[in-house]
């Protein structure tokens, strides 16, 4: 089904400074798999399950990251489990942050190596 003028949501890019350290990254901690690498344009695709993928693209010398704190776009992960996804990150290494509940849903945030903020949220059933 149409959204506007849009057919869905292709891929949400992730910025990093090293795109074979952030690939790995992703793979190790969080279990995503590359279905497409472009070394010459610096970018791997990662599989999220569905139809948006989630593109890492290595900075260019020129590019300035986004600085700690500042209101940028970023990925939010759904999940089934959000405590047990949250024990996993956190065993694995991945600085979490607590775990908050509201509005329906649990969630939690993280980031990835680059600082690159990403969140967990499960939808929590009504009563």
């Amino acid at each position: 089904m149409a959204a506007g003028v849009f057919e869905g949501l292709d891929t949400v890019i992730v910025r990093v400074r090293d795109v074979d350290a952030a690939a790995a990254w992703y793979r190790e901690k969080l279990e995503l798999v590359p279905t497409f690498e472009d070394p010459e344009a610096r970018l791997v695709v990662l599989d999220l399950g569905g139809s948006t993928s989630l593109t890492l693209w290595q900075l260019a010398r020129i590019d300035v990251p986004p600085v700690p704190g500042a209101a940028t776009s970023y990925p939010i992960f759904s999940v089934r489990d959000v405590e047990r996804v949250w024990n996993t990150l956190r065993d694995r290494g991945v600085l979490v942050e607590p775990v908050v509940e509201g509005g329906g849903v649990r969630w939690f945030e993280f980031r990835d190596l680059d600082g690159n903020r990403l969140e967990a949220c499960q939808a929590v059933a009504g009563p």
